[in-house]
């Protein structure tokens, strides 16, 4: 280790002298100065998300026309081809990020392909940038950093694409120059802007550009957003200066002993987060001079369990053998294709260089690749930029902010390079249909013959063609024509336009017996397409198992990149990582709002933290269980999955009969349908964080219903439900007085100020929110009886207290009723107090009693009740404001469902015949209902 280290201290120092050679008094990018009369052309494309303003206006989507809707799928990204010359603007910025000058625009004109041309008195600089205000014209202030609004993008090219990933890219170098005072990497391209530098510096953007969409994109939602709205969301501010700060550590790096770092070992870090779960992996490889080993170690999420590692796999370079089963993806050699492993195996190393090969390749080194790497120091820079990367962002938020690596630690920056030209495919066996390619407007149709795919006349129309998708947003089109080959790129401008929006070449050719359409992919459509999946701009088809399929093509001692961890800093960083460090539990209001998009509902999701989603094993785990939620006024609302996909709906215990579905989405969200006639009335439903000690969920909604009157209802709100299993439920006992049968009393009187201290205890809520009484929860509307409720007893299936709307004074009228025994049916007042309890008294004053809901699990109730009864007071000295405590759990019925109760008086003693000794009180009475009554019956 101290090797490399050595090597890499010298070559930084020598690093930092060249970078600070640049930076004279006369260099603009430092000082301005005169300005120079020139004049340069640039070609612009213009391609931002729908929906995603400049300032605070409102762009939200037009409908797609019916043919684009057909062809492909709607992008994320629209070309606007309806900008006027008024919303351009180009400044130049100076070496503290300020806007010292602006640039004279001439010669606009909008482009037949959806772009613009346009003369400005700049040459190409990287601090020279495009600026763009969608209805107006750009604003700036001379002597400000850029303005926070406006899409941009710098002028290193003589054809450039505005767009949301150049915008958050620029923004995030602009500012760091302001912070820094300097242009870093940058320095000596803004200084020298030749021919070389700024080819790189477009590499550069280009590398950024594609991080940002591959790492951030897909966590960042743009409808109804604004360009300011999104800068000051946390995940972004993360992963755009986490990549500035570690792409610029990468660049700076010096060169490194592979040896030495095989020979400890290195290790790579990656997470992952779908509806199958989630987790992180970290891999060391290492090098011995003999023996390769691969060490795989990871962490699945599971429960509320702590990030913890083990290892599931080991790879031995001599030892450990694969079968046609591990295949994942092929290459192609002179006797066709050969599967690949996930595995390479070291074969020789230098401190300079390390030829490595795929551990399938036994024999095949030549088709091996030669691995270097650039060191850089790791201490006092914050641990979370450098996860931003899309293989390991995840594991950001487990660590702290502010947390920074401390001394002795090393990132490598890895540049491997193959020895000799590459055909790489994806695995075609049974019948995997992964890279097999689709005429246009059939996504479900594969090509099964290269020369399908070449026409001799060039298509007038999109429709026409004989070409294939590129993907979501490019069809291509291949035309020989008289000993030309020519390669169109239609382009779905604007979402309702196909056209070509620029052409390239391509060349069939034979390699062994195997016939190849090789072709390259224009830089700016690369730039374009959001959707790209391919490493590199060399792409082939080729027949292979009856089909075409395409795949890529990497050159000979083509460059590509990945970055690893020394060891100390992976200690370090798992050291730091911690579920602890997630946001507590609770409910985020972030986003919450009634003008909602999907977008902005992602948005929300992501700014509330957390590692939780609904999960496939999840869902599965909430089927039949019930999911209850409190509202303001004491309501409980309750959705029961069935394992049919319909759902139940609850309204205090009281069932609501329609059809509804439910589905599991691909972004982890749970859908329920309210109608499944009507598709915009649904709520999404996504875990924000979870308590799995109370079986708490915090969700944020998406709310969609539908208005036939008036615009679709979207707002977005969160909330907190807890999760109970259908016989989880049991009263609260504790406090209770208990009841001594042979006595027919209470064992211990109770206060009523213990009472309410016991019922307190036994309080199950969330959310700062109780279950209670209230009045629409016992009779619904006034006036309609067949609503009024009754409550019965678990403990005693014979006993309801039938309640009704019927009002009399400052009470409603019910019956207190039991079938059971001797039976009793008493009239009753009643009415809800304002803590939320349940009050009612005897019409003859012998009895009141009050009951408090404790907790519900959305179709049952428990209680605590305490009940007094006026004969104690002479009988058992009982006070007034003494009592009974009990507890029980009840449900609702309708109040017509309360049978009808005649009681057993006590029997008439004929005249002149001694009267017997009194019994007591009569077993079948209020005290003692439910056991044989001791009268006779008439």
């Amino acid at each position: 280790m101290r090797a490399f280290i050595r090597i890499m201290a010298v070559a930084m120092l020598s690093g930092i002298l060249t970078a600070c050679g640049g930076g004279s008094s006369d260099d603009p990018a430092v000082v301005p100065q005169e300005v120079v009369e020139i004049s340069s052309r640039f070609t612009v494309t213009v391609d931002v998300p729908e929906g995603l303003a400049t300032a605070y206006q409102s762009i939200l989507p037009q409908p797609k026309s019916p043919l684009s809707l057909s062809i492909i799928n709607t992008a994320h990204a629209d070309i606007l081809s309806s900008l006027q010359e008024k919303n351009f603007k180009i400044v130049l910025i100076d070496g503290q990020g300020k806007i010292y000058r602006t640039s004279t625009l001439s010669g606009w004109q909008k482009l037949s392909n959806g772009g613009y041309q346009f003369d400005a008195d700049t040459s190409l600089r990287v601090n020279a940038v495009l600026l763009v205000d969608l209805f107006n014209e750009p604003e700036v202030i001379i002597g400000d950093p850029l303005p926070k609004h406006l899409y941009m993008v710098p002028l290193t090219s003589s054809e450039v694409v505005v767009s949301l990933n150049s915008t958050l890219a620029y923004q995030a170098i602009a500012k760091r120059v302001v912070e820094k005072g300097d242009w870093g990497v940058f320095l000596e391209t803004a200084v020298d802007p030749n021919v070389r530098k700024l080819r790189e510096a477009t590499a550069y953007m280009t590398q950024i550009n594609s991080e940002i969409e591959s790492a951030l994109r897909p966590q960042l939602g743009t409808l109804g957003m604004t360009l300011q709205n999104i800068l000051i969301l946390t995940k972004v501010r993360d992963i755009t200066d986490g990549i500035i700060d570690r792409t610029y550590s990468e660049q700076l790096g010096a060169e490194g002993n592979i040896e030495a770092i095989l020979t400890d070992g290195y290790w790579r870090l990656n997470s992952f987060d779908s509806n199958q779960g989630s987790g992180i992996n970290a891999n060391q490889y290492a090098y011995d001079g003999t023996e390769t080993r691969q060490t795989d170690t990871g962490w699945r999420k599971d429960g509320s369990t702590d990030i913890n590692f083990s290892t599931y796999f080991t790879y031995f370079s001599e030892s450990t053998r694969f079968s046609s089963n591990d295949i994942s993806k092929q290459v192609f050699t002179g006797g066709g294709w050969q599967g690949l492993f996930d595995y390479d195996k070291v074969v020789l190393t230098t401190k300079k260089t390390a030829l490595m090969t795929n551990s399938a390749l036994q024999g095949n080194e030549e088709l091996g690749n030669n691995l270097s790497v650039k060191v850089y120091p790791l201490t006092g820079k914050k641990i979370r930029y450098f996860l931003s990367s899309k293989d390991n962002h995840h594991i950001s938020k487990y660590i702290p902010a502010d947390t920074e690596f401390t001394e002795d630690t090393y990132g490598f920056y890895f540049t491997w390079q193959p020895q000799k030209e590459q055909y790489l495919l994806c695995d075609t066996r049974d019948n995997n249909d992964a890279c097999r390619v689709s005429p246009p407007a059939q996504p479900s149709v594969h090509i099964t013959a290269l020369e399908d795919v070449i026409s001799d006349v060039h298509a007038s129309q999109v429709l026409e063609t004989k070409g294939f998708s590129l993907s979501d947003k490019f069809v291509v089109e291949f035309v020989q024509d008289e000993g030309f080959y020519t390669a169109y790129y239609w382009f779905n401008v604007a979402g309702d336009n196909w056209d070509v929006f620029t052409e390239g070449t391509f060349a069939p050719v034979t390699l062994g017996n195997t016939e190849f359409i090789q072709f390259v992919v224009p830089d700016i459509v690369k730039q374009l397409d959001d959707s790209y999946r391919f490493t590199t701009n060399n792409l082939f088809l080729v027949e292979d198992r009856n089909f075409v399929n395409i795949g890529e093509t990497l050159l000979k001692f083509e460059p590509f990149h990945f970055a690893g961890f020394d060891n100390n800093a992976k200690a370090q960083i798992f050291a730091a990582a911690s579920r602890s460090n997630l946001p507590p539990f609770g409910r985020c209001t972030f986003g919450d709002t009634s003008t909602a998009t999907t977008d902005k509902f992602l948005n929300a999701i992501i700014e509330c933290g957390g590692d939780e989603r609904f999960t496939a094993e999840d869902i599965s785990g909430l089927i039949n269980q019930h999911l209850v939620q409190l509202t303001e006024s004491g309501d409980i609302d309750t959705v029961i999955l069935k394992p049919d996909n319909t759902w139940e709906y609850y309204i205090n215990g009281d069932r609501q009969f329609n059809d509804r579905t439910w589905t599991h989405t691909s972004e982890g969200y749970l859908k329920i349908n309210w109608d499944p006639a009507q598709e915009k009335d649904f709520d999404l439903m996504a875990v924000t964080s979870r308590d799995r000690n109370t079986n708490l969920y915090a969700y944020k909604v998406f709310f969609s219903r539908f208005d036939p009157f008036g615009p679709v209802v979207n707002s977005i709100f969160s909330s907190i439900n807890k999760e109970y299993s259908p016989f989880e439920l049991t009263a609260c006992i504790t406090g209770d007085s208990g009841w001594d049968m042979t006595t027919i009393a209470p064992l211990s009187k109770s206060t009523k100020t213990q009472y309410q201290n016991e019922t307190a205890a036994c309080m199950v809520g969330w959310d700062n929110k109780m279950v209670r009484f209230n009045e629409a929860m016992l009779i619904g509307e006034t006036g309609i009886a067949s609503d009024d409720k009754a409550l019965k007893f678990a403990s005693d299936s014979s006993r309801f207290l039938k309640l009704s709307d019927e009002f009399d004074g400052d009470f409603f009228r019910g019956k207190y009723i039991d079938s059971a025994g001797c039976g009793f049916n008493i009239d009753i007042h009643w009415k809800v107090d304002e803590d939320g309890s349940l009050f009612y008294q005897a019409v003859d004053g012998s009895l009141n009693e009050r009951i408090t809901l404790t907790e519900s699990d959305g179709l049952r109730f428990t209680i605590k009740a305490f009940n007094h009864q006026t004969r104690w007071q002479a009988g058992l000295q009982f006070a007034a404001d003494e009592g009974e405590v009990w507890s029980d759990t009840i449900t609702f019925i309708s109040a017509n469902d309360v049978p009808n109760v005649t009681t057993i008086q006590p029997p008439v003693v004929p005249e002149g015949q001694p009267q017997p000794r009194p019994p007591g009180i009569a077993n079948g009475t209020i005290l003692d209902d439910g056991r044989a009554c001791e009268y006779i019956t008439p």
